[in-house]
């Protein structure tokens, strides 16, 4: 797996979440499914993505939720990845703003309590040695029926 939940420090209530490109030939691969981390629904209502390295080939990045491991395209569709394609920082999910282009929600997005956080290069091209991390800010709207 190469997405994992940073914990590193406060993050000033953003869930820092590190991704990392891989060696896959032909590329279309997963690069990491996150659980939700809160075990109830909760509503994405910001989020930024910090490209770190960028990748040498023409790859792209999908970021959504839904099943482990799927092609989950709601919060950023087909991004490049390469150095000469992108900004360091891109906005991902937001309040009216405008999000980066192929996103599906500009305005936030529910993450089920059962699903997952989906990192993915659609491409047909090596995503390494890309490295980012996504900053997501959320609010838990679900119950945790356990605790009562």
């Amino acid at each position: 797996m190469t997405a994992y939940i940073v914990e590193d420090g406060p993050q000033s209530g953003w869930l820092k979440v590190y991704i990392a490109g891989t060696d896959t030939v032909g590329g279309v691969e997963s690069l990491g499914s996150i659980p939700n981390p809160e075990g109830v629904a909760l509503h994405i209502s910001d989020g930024y993505l910090k490209t770190v390295i960028d990748a040498n080939a023409a790859a792209t990045l999908d970021i959504g939720i839904g099943a482990i491991n799927a092609d989950s395209t709601n919060l950023c569709s087909a991004y490049d990845i390469n150095g000469a394609a992108h900004e360091a920082v891109i906005y991902i999910v937001g309040k009216d703003a405008a999000s980066e282009a192929a996103a599906t929600t500009p305005k936030g997005l529910l993450w089920a309590a059962n699903t997952y956080l989906n990192f993915y290069n659609p491409a047909a091209a090596v995503s390494a040695p890309w490295e980012g991390y996504l900053y997501l800010r959320y609010i838990r709207i679900g119950e945790d029926l356990t605790a009562a």
